[in-house]
């Protein structure tokens, strides 16, 4: 290595106090992030999962203070792939894990350093997708790269690098929408793409962070909204959930300010009746601000997100007692987004079941934890949301000593239809129990059921033709908005007027939160007088976010 390469060069300090500033950074994007969903529905999640990813990397070097570079760059990338969540925070942990590996043998971070292991992070994540898709992440973790190497040499300065970089990422950014249409039709850019270049733009504002040799900061430090606790542990705060009601409610007026009350914030509703679900450090302040507008407030919900995090591998994981555990066979492992569902994939054998829902994907670890929970020599993941997919694959490929299968079933009706099919190929004791083949009529069960979920638009839009408005309610189907109504039965059904086949005969309705029994029960009384030839079944789902998934088999 050259004398100038040294003179510019970075160590492992260095690069960890950057790390921690970039991070709390980060942090004060995460609301922004989430909102820069392509759909207007509430259930947008990028910023936090890839804050998560973030901090779980940072717990892995948080109490180590070496100047190693390939210890620190190996230990934070071996973080994120723990902490990975949802699709951007999977890829951002590829990035980080492709940067790593090229620093393995580099004794100081300096620019061609740099370049090289940008370069190298693009790679990874490339190869880590099975079908990159351009104008996202990918596009500007590339792009990006690809400018810095015109420009890397022995001379140029690693702040201006970072900065050479960042521009270039910005510019990236803002072509994402001309490389995929739906983002030029819904008026945003890549969610996972502005996460990066947020990062970016954080570790490039710590120049002096590189050098300075005071203690580097917590990434606490950084945003009022989401913090890391003096021990450097994730902080998810308080999840705080709850119902105004009263008259002439301005839900714009709501939602501005509560914004800086804390993250993840979602308003919906009408003049009468307005939803709140936000996440708070502070879970008094979102109350004492409900109660001081004059409203009441009904269905109060608050949970302790970080306890729940911590308590996950030991309580949230469940599994059904030793004598139904099959050692030296397969185990289920399902995400399931609220207690209804949970129980029913519980009933149906699942050997462990994993919390999901809006702002709680699970992680790359919490799915290696179930793995070892249902002692068997395989296992097989039902994700049941698109968005866990990527998240769920990456875990089987790091698990060892056990073969994983995922079945990439995209929403919660699938899942239940695949291991409802499993269960039937046990029964039949068909080819001999061969799990192989079981595992064909669960992907096969999958794709034939049909799924519908409701939910409120959380704002103004135009997508496929449909002009959407704040509060309608939208019935979404394979990732697509079928309709938007004014009320959930219209909407539901408009969009089995484009769903239902002549092969269809059941339709499962599950309620969620918030729905009352009787409720749904009359909901399904309605729609059986003009599906007289469907049979219906009512099942309590308990999800958040969605007051009704629908299956149709």
């Amino acid at each position: 290595m050259s004398s100038c390469r040294k003179k510019h060069g970075v160590d492992g300090k260095a690069l960890k106090r950057a790390l921690a500033s970039a991070i709390g950074q980060f942090s004060q994007h995460v609301e922004r992030i989430n909102a820069m969903n392509v759909f207007p529905v509430p259930d947008g999640d990028t910023g936090i999962n890839m804050y998560h990813t973030l901090q779980r990397a940072y717990s892995e070097i948080s109490d180590i203070d070496s100047s190693d570079l390939p210890e620190v760059s190996r230990r934070f990338a071996y973080g994120a792939l723990m902490g990975a969540r949802g699709n951007s925070g999977t890829i951002l942990s590829q990035l980080l894990k492709g940067f790593a590996e090229e620093l393995q043998t580099a004794e100081a971070l300096d620019t061609p350093a740099f370049a090289l292991a940008c370069k190298r992070a693009a790679q990874f994540a490339y190869e880590a997708v099975t079908s990159p898709v351009e104008g996202t992440i990918l596009t500007v973790a590339r792009e990006a790269t690809e400018t810095l190497e015109l420009h890397a040499d022995d001379d140029l300065a690693l702040s201006e690098a970072l900065r050479i970089l960042v521009r270039a990422a910005q510019e990236s950014l803002r072509r994402t929408p001309e490389l995929l249409p739906i983002l030029k039709e819904s008026g945003v850019v890549d969610s996972g793409a502005l996460g990066l270049v947020s990062f970016l733009e954080g570790l490039a504002s710590t120049d002096g962070k590189f050098d300075s040799p005071e203690k580097a900061e917590s990434p606490a430090a950084a945003g009022p909204g989401v913090a890391l606790d003096s021990s450097s542990e994730a902080s998810y705060g308080y999840d705080v959930q709850f119902l105004m009601l009263g008259k002439d409610l301005n839900i714009a007026q709501i939602r501005q300010d509560l914004e800086q009350a804390g993250w993840s914030l979602l308003v919906v509703g009408d003049d009468s009746t307005v939803k709140v679900h936000i996440h708070v450090d502070n879970p008094a302040l979102p109350i004492n601000y409900a109660v001081q507008s004059g409203a009441t407030l009904d269905d109060i919900v608050i949970e302790n997100m970080e306890l729940q995090s911590r308590r996950r591998p030991r309580q949230e994981i469940s599994a059904p007692p030793p004598e139904h555990q099959r050692p030296e066979s397969y185990g289920v492992i399902a995400v399931a987004p609220g207690e209804g569902l949970r129980a029913v994939f519980e009933d149906l054998g699942c050997e462990a079941v994993i919390p999901g829902g809006q702002g709680r994907n699970p992680s790359v670890e919490d799915f290696l934890v179930s793995i070892k929970s249902v002692n068997a020599s395989r296992a097989i993941i039902l994700p049941n949301n698109r968005n866990i997919i990527m998240t769920a694959r990456q875990a089987a490929e790091t698990a060892d000593e056990i073969r994983v299968d995922v079945l990439p079933t995209t929403s919660v009706v699938a899942g239940i239809s695949a291991l409802i099919a499993l269960r039937s190929f046990e029964d039949s004791g068909e080819d001999g129990g061969d799990l192989d083949s079981a595992i064909d009529e669960m992907r096969a069960a999958g794709q034939r059921v049909s799924s519908i979920e409701i939910t409120r638009a959380t704002r103004d839009s135009r997508l496929g033709g449909l002009a959407i408005r704040c509060g309608d309610f939208l019935a979404t189907g394979d990732g697509q908005i079928l309709v938007a109504g004014a009320t959930i039965e219209a909407s539901l059904r408009d969009a089995l007027a484009k769903v239902l086949k002549a092969e269809h005969e059941l339709l499962t309705l599950y309620y969620g939160d918030g729905i009352q029994e009787r409720e749904a029960g009359e909901l399904i009384e309605r729609l059986s007088f003009f599906y007289s030839e469907l049979e219906f079944d009512l099942v309590f789902g308990g999800q958040d976010l969605y007051p009704y998934l629908i299956g149709l088999e």
